[in-house]
This record gives C-alpha cells, sequence and structure tokens, in this order.
C-alpha cells in the first residue's frame, strides 16, 4: 500500500492530468464546436477525477470503464463526494465508443456541451477541495 504522501502525489497528477483534458474539451466546446472531442475529453478528464479522488481517500484505482462509475459511487455513499457523476460518466462513455466507432448518433447531439463544460468543472473543484482536505490533515 502507497504511502499518503505518495497516495496524495498520484492524486494531483491525476487531477492535473483531468484539468489538461478538461481545458481541451472547453476550447472544443467553442464556435466552431467539436462536440465529439468536448465529450471524449469531459468524458476522461471525469474518469481521472474520480481516480484522483479515489486514490486520496486511499482506495485502489482502476483501468476499468465500468469500476469507475463504481468509484464514483462509492466515493459519494462514504462521504468523500457530494456529487455522483456514475450516471454521467456512463452517459459519456457511449457517447464517446458511438464517436470512435463512427456512429455518433443522438446521444451526442442530445448533450449540452455548455453545461457538460460547468459541470466537469464544477467536479474538478469538488475533488481539489477533497485532496487539500486530505493533505490538511
Amino acid at each position: 500500500m502507497a504511502s499518503k504522501k505518495e497516495r496524495l502525489r498520484d492524486a494531483r497528477e491525476r487531477l492535473k492530468r483531468a484539468r489538461e483534458q478538461w481545458d481541451r474539451a472547453s476550447v472544443a466546446s467553442w464556435e466552431p464546436v467539436e462536440a465529439a472531442e468536448c465529450v471524449t475529453g469531459c468524458f476522461y478528464a471525469l474518469e481521472n477525477a474520480v481516480i484522483a479522488a479515489a486514490l486520496a481517500g486511499g482506495l485502489k484505482g482502476t483501468k476499468k470503464h465500468w469500476e469507475k462509475e463504481e468509484l464514483a459511487k462509492q466515493l459519494v455513499s462514504e462521504g468523500k463526494l457530494k456529487t455522483d457523476i456514475s450516471d454521467r460518466l456512463n452517459e459519456l462513455n457511449s457517447a464517446r465508443k458511438d464517436v470512435q466507432y463512427g456512429a455518433p448518433g443522438e446521444s451526442l447531439a442530445e448533450i449540452d456541451l455548455e453545461e457538460l463544460v460547468s459541470e466537469v468543472e464544477s467536479f474538478l473543484d469538488e475533488v481539489d477541495d477533497l485532496v487539500e482536505d486530505i493533505e490538511g490533515a
């Protein structure tokens, strides 16, 4: 098991990567809109943020998408986070797959990109607050 210092370092690295992905996704939400890039970037930013929160909280990370959804639920049920993004992860994963397989359907068109980018930013801030709280403990 990694030490608290190592876990927090790894969590910060994941959160930094999530912020970079969010930043690119934000730009993709502007005109000319690149919806597929925005959704994909937001999806990966959320996944990295979930792993950052898990690592900071002493939980084991995972590479499997569905397990990250479960981790998101667990972090809320344990009171580490307030926002359950498991359904959003599932939605974005489906939209991302549609894009990658060359069939971006209605699911992509139905996503409000401005709302999504704002939601992801708020979640990243929430995870950042969690990491800071654990660092200060």
